[in-house]
């Protein structure tokens, strides 16, 4: 029964992806945004996307983090966890809600993503993707630590389109070399007053990294 209702979340989660161009986040390519206002206050006005982290961070003790009021200030660089990564690791794990998680572990989880200063699309080191098997780190790129401590190797690349190699936008890449996986950014360049926001591929799950 658990496996037939997490074939069915799954199933409702890759439909509602489908739209997501309507809710200020496009696929492949910069966000439309440059918000005047907190991230807190721009996850708020997002909740097809954010109100699960929203949720989270108050949980976790992280609000701060979003609205500028911590020791880390309004420089932030936060790499989007939407509700779609947040709910299917619910649903991997048999838990009905954020709060079901360990406080800890979400604020871990959190602050896997964020990096304490504030960096554009084209300001990452260009980079390109490891074509060993046995080794996950490629090319070029560099390694950040994240808040949490635990360190991603980012770098930019630009993707093939219509066949033709990197003819495509300029995208984000996250490689963490513990879980040997490798995350892209969907939506890039999300700017408000206390942070910049590239937003994590809606394919990404809470606890890749």
């Amino acid at each position: 029964m658990k496996k037939a209702i997490y074939i069915i979340g799954v199933v409702l989660l890759m439909m509602t992806s489908i739209g997501c161009t309507d809710y200020n986040l496009v696929d492949t390519g910069e966000a439309n945004g440059n918000h005047q206002t907190t991230m807190w206050e721009y996850f708020k006005g997002d909740s097809y996307n954010w109100d699960s982290l929203r949720v989270m961070a108050e949980y976790a003790d992280l609000k701060t983090i979003f609205d500028g009021t911590s020791k880390y200030g309004t420089q932030i660089t936060f790499f989007g966890i939407t509700n779609h990564s947040i709910r299917r690791y619910l649903l991997q794990n048999d838990l009905s809600r954020v709060t079901d998680i360990p406080k800890e572990d979400c604020r871990r989880m959190i602050l896997d993503c964020v990096l304490n200063q504030r960096i554009m699309l084209d300001e990452f080191t260009p980079g390109r993707p490891s074509g060993n098997p046995d080794r996950v780190i490629g090319t070029g790129g560099k390694t950040y630590e994240m808040l949490s401590g635990k360190k991603l190797w980012i770098y930019s690349f630009r993707t093939s389109y219509n066949g033709v190699p990197e003819a495509g936008p300029l995208n984000i890449f996250l490689v963490s070399p513990d879980s040997q996986k490798s995350t892209r950014v969907a939506s890039s360049n999300i700017q408000t007053l206390t942070g910049v926001v590239h937003s994590l591929d809606y394919s990404f799950t809470l606890n890749d990294f």
